[in-house]
């Protein structure tokens, strides 16, 4: 890399921007299945799951602030008198925010039970 390039490591990466953005949300693809597999694998991937645990808060976060978005942007269509577009808002903020106490559990879930297998 020469002293003038000034491109970002994302630009030379080459990953679109749509799998940035879901690694960046969507916590889920970092954790096991621990249903699957032989008693030993189960409880390695329970141990991984235990290990990733400490992600969970930052995703939480992330999740809150679309939350609060989604409801806040309701609120304002709501207010200025787009209501489908606000009642879409409200949706899409029910699911997030369904997101966000599977987390909570999850994250509960992992710190309770050191070892299930």
């Amino acid at each position: 890399m020469s002293v003038g390039d000034e491109r970002s490591d994302f630009s030379r990466s080459g990953e679109p921007l749509w799998r940035v953005a879901y690694r960046f949300l969507w916590p889920f693809q970092y954790f096991r299945d621990v249903t699957r597999g032989s008693h030993l694998e189960r409880q390695q991937n329970y141990r991984h799951n235990r290990a990733m645990r400490v992600y969970l808060p930052g995703f939480i976060m992330k999740w809150v602030i679309l939350t609060g978005l989604c409801y806040s942007a309701g609120g304002a269509l709501c207010h200025i008198g787009a209501d489908v577009l606000a009642a879409g808002c409200f949706v899409v903020a029910c699911w997030t925010l369904i997101v966000v106490v599977l987390l909570g559990v999850d994250w509960l879930w992992l710190g309770r039970f050191t070892d299930l297998y």
